[in-house]
């Protein structure tokens, strides 16, 4: 492939850089040299390198530090980066992931690896380059740097001289405010590069949605603090202005809703919601129109925070009543060996009525947390599951349970008549530990897990991979099995650097003698790349959905499965109910 751009590689080591210079001049690209962070800085905005190579041990500005600052700025944020490093545990890995780079390289190179990765960069970036969408919204005065590089939309400031022109001559602008819900599990559990991907396809609906439904144009939309939305429309009825308005912003509310479940069948239905609230401005001279739209985004804001407090409200109302009735189901998901697709065992989850607003497993105890009912659901949620297994064959399987870390520091859990029962049963359960909290004393936390290990109850971390499972807890509590966080798995077969970071976790499970377990399996190519990876076993709901009891299987295993047509297996993932 041939460049016909430029490669700048950031590095202080200079034998570093005359090895990549070697390896890259079969691409014909010009060859850039920065010996620090601050220079690469200024190199990569002056003259926007097709690839930036960035060492992250570097004087003055290390690889992170650049990276985090190229992918911030509109200008730079499509360069694809590449940090280098002779560090290649889990934790820069998942730095590089955070601060924004799109492909890692570990120290000694290999020629045919470097040359591989930059061609595919540099063949990606060339497609995005010859296909630009533009949006509706914006025009050719429109600065670049006032854009927002997620969605392509105008920022605020970047809005701001059309509204004032429109509220001048017109009078009056209408404002709608949308707010993603749950926005922050999203990008957990599904990892920073869906989430954009996810926020493109809310920009591509709005701006749909908004021209099919308002009936009027639409000024502009805009996009703030990462995960908001504001659409600014012309008003051409002033007589119900704020009630069409309000109208218009349910219907686009379930317009986002039925088109992003539709476009993101791979998500939990329960996932993807919104809160649109609504403000109409109406012109006053001795005011600086600045101000004006300013204030009306706010009261925007505050009619939805009341919609949010409202919900809440009523959530809490609801979630208390399911406790107080006992009226939660314990379901169980198959996890299956890579290497045959035979069952190891199920994974043990709680859902809510299928009626109510917690039929999703994480948006009940997530939920429990933010009202303080996370014990009373913890309690309730172990009393049903031993309910359930004691009418279960066990046959040879495991059973994992999730468990909060913190609720181990709870006297009464020690003396649950579920560790007797486990006891009595010894080599079937596995506590699943979630480390939403801090834990404070890992020697004595493992002299506690040490008490259930010698009852024959195995443990596992959960989220490996992610913010949650640290490094020091695989490292401490020393588990069975490493739970690989969904948010990896997640685009597992576009992204290199979750790909190294997954082969890291195998290869540290192997170290410390547990098994890995890949959770979330959405879709043939990701059931395909973890077994490439040598993850263990497989779960999701590729591999099978949560069942109401505990059967031996019929003659089905994943091979089996791989060989349904394209209809069948897209049937399956549009099944969003969790409905067994």
């Amino acid at each position: 492939m041939e460049c016909e751009g430029t490669i700048l590689i950031a590095d202080d080591d200079p034998d570093v850089i005359e090895l990549l210079r070697t390896y890259i001049r079969p691409l014909g690209c010009e060859l850039l040299v920065a010996r620090d962070g601050e220079e690469a800085l200024a190199i990569s905005r002056e003259r926007m390198p097709e690839v930036v190579l960035l060492d992250v041990v570097m004087p003055k500005k290390n690889g992170w530090e650049v990276c985090q600052a190229l992918k911030g700025v509109q200008q730079t944020a499509d360069i694809p980066i590449v940090l280098m490093t002779g560090k290649g545990d889990v934790k820069d890995r998942l730095a590089g992931l955070q601060v924004g780079a799109d492909d890692y390289l570990v120290k000694p190179f290999k020629r045919e690896e470097v040359v591989r990765r930059l061609s595919e960069l540099i063949r990606k970036r060339h497609l995005r380059d010859e296909v630009v969408p533009v949006s509706p919204a914006d025009s050719s005065d429109l600065h670049p740097l006032l854009t927002d590089p997620a969605t392509g939309l105008p920022t605020i400031r970047g809005v701001i001289p059309r509204l004032k022109e429109v509220l001048i001559v017109e009078g009056q602008i209408g404002i709608i405010f949308v707010d993603i819900e749950q926005f922050e599990r999203i990008e957990v559990d599904y990892g920073w590069a869906f989430f954009d991907e996810f926020l493109r396809n809310v920009a591509d609906v709005l701006e749909r949605e908004t021209v099919q439904r308002l009936g009027r144009a639409t000024v502009a939309i805009s996009r703030i603090a990462g995960w908001n939305f504001y659409v600014f429309v012309e008003m051409t009825n002033r007589a119900d202005g704020a009630e069409s308005l309000e109208r218009a912003a349910g219907e686009l509310r379930d317009g986002l809703v039925s088109a992003l479940r539709e476009r993101f069948p791979q998500m939990q239905s329960a996932r993807i919601g919104f809160f649109a609230g609504t403000t109409c401005i109406e012109y006053e001279p001795q005011i600086r129109v600045e101000r004006q739209v300013y204030q009306g985004m706010q009261r925007a804001v505050d009619a939805v925070r009341d919609a949010e407090a409202d919900q809440k409200r009523r959530l809490s109302r609801e979630l208390r009543d399911i406790i107080r009735k006992k009226r939660v189901t314990t379901l169980f998901q198959p996890i299956v060996r890579s290497s045959d697709g035979s069952v190891f065992g199920y994974e043990c989850l709680t859902r809510g009525p299928a009626s109510s607003s917690f039929l999703n497993s994480d948006a009940l105890f997530s939920f429990a947390r933010e009202t303080n009912l996370a014990w009373e659901l913890e309690a309730l949620a172990l009393e049903t599951l031993l309910d359930a297994l004691r009418s279960t064959n066990l046959s040879d399987w495991k059973f994992f349970l999730n468990l909060e870390a913190e609720m181990f520091g709870i006297s009464e859990f020690r003396f649950h008549e579920m560790v007797e029962f486990f006891a009595a049963h010894q080599g079937h359960f596995v506590f699943e530990l979630t480390e939403r909290a801090a834990i404070e004393d890992y020697a004595v936390f493992r002299g506690l897990l040490e008490k259930f290990r010698a009852k024959g109850i195995e443990i596992a971390i959960d989220d490996a991979g992610s913010g949650y499972a640290s490094l020091e807890a695989i490292a401490s509590l020393a588990p069975d099995y490493l739970k690989i966080t969904k948010g990896l798995i997640s685009t597992l077969p576009t992204e290199p650097i979750k790909q190294d970071l997954v082969r890291m976790l195998v290869d540290l499970s192997g170290r410390i003698d547990a098994r890995t377990i890949a959770e979330g399996i959405e879709t043939l190519e990701e059931y395909e790349w973890c077994r490439k990876l040598g993850i263990d076993l497989l779960q999701g709901y590729y591999i099978g959905r949560p069942l109401k009891r505990v059967e031996p299987p019929p003659e089905r295993t994943v091979k089996k499965r791989r060989g349904g047509s394209a209809a069948d297996r897209e049937s399956r993932y549009n099944r969003q109910d969790e409905r067994p």
